[in-house]
């Protein structure tokens, strides 16, 4: 008997775009799913559009006040009643396979959360992620964050590609105080219960990036970004912390134009963590090289340009 999975997606304005995360999920070719769509405060528009699909499988849940990102999806997953869960950002959609390769992929492991790979769809290129698949010999942290390039990261693991058992999730909710939620999910799942990060190594999810549109998630500050990196600190290891300072917290420093954020950081990065060339060289870049240069260098790297309709 094939498991029931609860799908869980937040969304807030966006009617149209979770229109075509929802039929993403209904048209699965894994059909034991209920489908729980959080519309995260007041908005007439999505919830009449999310209704109007009349599918026995689809509910709807309403927060009367912004909850966020992380907030909603817990209120997705304590409604849920599947043993498995799953997370969809509402700008995102799967691939109709996504969930049968996922449970196949763990039917003979140990509880995991289990990813798989992603097409990332920018105005600019099209290309895969991640780079390398985490294979848990080294700490999650670093492959999420060391940088060894000055273009791109090997690591990557995505929201919209989580799946994993629902006594799992029970151990490990989404922090709703938190800038980097999902970020901090998968930490804590991994460095601090020791689950299993498991990958299928397809292409299952299509995520949709650098578009001019609003966000569930706040928009976090560089400032907001250290502090976060400080409250993680027990769990992080000291070449994943100086990564984080000169490659997240310093991105966001420089697009700011926080020209006082420049030696702090790099104080910070030196006096708590392990820097490497690398890292100190793509700080340099994020300040002395224009944003939508990078983009295209990142694009060039990566992969060839496509149209928008690939």
């Amino acid at each position: 008997m094939k498991p029931l999975i609860s799908v869980v997606i937040p969304t807030l304005h966006r009617p149209n775009l979770v229109v075509r995360a929802v039929n993403s999920v209904l048209n699965q070719t894994h059909k034991e799913i209920e489908v729980i769509v959080v519309v995260d405060g007041p908005d007439e528009d999505t919830i009449t559009a999310v209704r109007s699909m009349e599918d026995p499988r689809l509910q709807v849940v309403i927060n009367p006040r912004s909850l966020t990102a992380a907030g909603a999806r817990n209120v997705g997953a304590d409604r849920a009643t599947g043993e498995w869960i799953a997370f969809l950002d509402d700008d995102d959609e799967w691939l109709s396979n996504k969930l049968e390769r996922q449970i196949a992929f763990v039917s003979e492991c140990e509880p995991a959360l289990v990813s798989c790979l992603s097409r990332v769809v920018t105005p600019i290129a099209t290309y895969v992620l991640p780079q390398a698949i985490y294979d848990n010999s080294a700490p999650l942290d670093e492959y999420l964050f060391d940088r060894r390039s000055l273009v791109m990261g090997q690591g990557f693991i995505q929201t919209s590609s989580y799946l994993l058992p629902r006594r799992l999730f029970d151990r490990v909710r989404f922090n709703v105080e938190s800038p980097h939620d999902d970020w901090e999910f998968i930490l804590r799942l991994s460095k601090q219960k020791g689950i299993r990060i498991e990958t299928v190594p397809e292409v299952l999810v299509l995520l949709y990036f650098e578009e001019n549109r609003g966000s569930l998630t706040s928009s976090t500050t560089w400032s907001a970004s250290l502090s976060w990196l400080e409250s993680m600190r027990p769990i992080i290891t000291p070449r994943a912390y100086s990564s984080f300072c000169l490659g997240v917290a310093g991105s966001r420093a420089a697009k700011e134009g926080a020209y006082a954020a420049f030696p702090e950081l790099l104080y910070r990065a030196f006096r708590d963590g392990s820097p490497t060339l690398w890292h100190v060289m793509l700080f340099l870049t994020f300040w002395l090289t224009p944003q939508r240069f990078r983009q295209q260098l990142r694009a060039l790297v990566r992969g060839r340009s496509f149209p928008r309709s690939a």
